[in-house]
């Protein structure tokens, strides 16, 4: 199973840890994560890369030619190079009450190519800071930035007045994450959502034939997990390594799923949870984020997803992760 993924060992991403603090107590009145991400977003807008193109337009702008074979079902919505996560410890609560010097902390994750910008988004997060964000909005100081390794190791990257590195050093590739075991182990497996997951949306549909998916009511199983996961993989090295080396291979994708199938669920202890986004301009509705939160356990042979499962630990999986939804941890016995 493990040769399916070698196709897609060049696929990277690089973690900017960020570390910030409100100069004054602030409310932040819907999820974090949506709130740093939309306003760095906000914030990129005023950050040129290059002529007239803006740090914001570039995240928006699809990175394939219109004749491409993915272009026509990724131009209305495709997964963005970057994604912020929450690093630190809130309850799963649309509102957070940050008291004057607390530190919030929160990651940057830069996929593929979009590394090559890291410094347009650290002068994006200094914007952001000097603007301030939280309900009133309160200023808030940069600590640092430090870019860190998935075994640990950090580099100083940023402070709040000073850049003090022109390069990153600890690309995460999923070769990083293959054990050195022998195949055909039968294990335990348990994750751990951390931030709401959801792979499937259950809305109603023009079509009303039953799908998989309708089929087990939105439960988020080890084969749909693996196989959401997949196809983020297969999106985001064509987005963002290599467009030219798209590899379409419906036969071998179900070859390699269907090893999930085999796996049994021994234990679930989860539930349903719903955050929100800020409002829109102009309005007061705002984006619901819907998903399940805690902890699955199976049993079976997982070595072919090891690497898969761990590699995309930070990448998240299912709706929103650019605003750190789908965020999940395994242990593996």
């Amino acid at each position: 199973m493990n040769d399916f993924l070698i196709p897609y060992h060049d696929l990277c991403y690089h973690r900017l840890d960020v570390r910030i603090t409100a100069v004054k107590d602030t409310i932040f009145d819907a999820w974090p994560g949506a709130i740093i991400r939309n306003n760095l977003l906000f914030a990129s807008e005023q950050i040129p890369v290059g002529g007239e193109m803006s740090l914001r337009e570039k995240i928006n702008r699809i990175p394939l030619l219109s004749s491409h074979p993915l272009y026509k079902d990724l131009a209305g919505g495709f997964p963005r190079g970057y994604q912020v996560t929450l690093q630190s410890n809130h309850d799963m609560t649309s509102s957070v009450f940050l008291r004057k010097n607390e530190i919030l902390c929160f990651s940057v994750i830069l996929i593929g190519d979009m590394a090559q910008y890291f410094n347009y988004f650290i002068r994006a997060i200094r914007l952001m800071c000097q603007r301030g964000f939280g309900y009133p909005m309160v200023p808030f100081l940069l600590i640092d930035v430090n870019e860190r390794s998935y075994s640990g190791e950090c580099q100083l990257l940023a402070t709040e007045q000073s850049g003090l590195s022109d390069r990153l050093q600890y690309p995460v590739r999923l070769s990083d994450f293959y054990p050195n075991q022998p195949k055909g182990n039968k294990k335990s497996l348990k994750i751990m959502f951390e931030t709401p997951v959801s792979l499937f949306k259950q809305t109603k549909k023009k079509d009303t034939k039953i799908s998989y998916q309708d089929k087990t009511n939105g439960f988020p199983s080890f084969y749909q997990l693996v196989r959401s996961m997949v196809f983020r993989l297969q999106k985001l090295h064509t987005l963002y390594v290599d467009p030219d080396n798209y590899f379409d291979s419906e036969e071998q994708i179900e070859d390699y799923l269907n090893h999930a199938r085999e796996c049994s669920l021994l234990a679930a202890d989860i539930r349903k949870i719903v955050l929100q986004s800020t409002p829109k301009k102009e309005t007061e509705d705002r984006i619901q984020f819907g998903g399940y939160i805690g902890e699955l356990s199976f049993d079976g042979d997982f070595s072919g997803y090891i690497p898969l499962l761990r590699f995309m630990q930070e990448l998240g999986v299912g709706d929103g992760v650019v605003y750190g939804m789908g965020r999940f941890r395994t242990n593996i016995k």
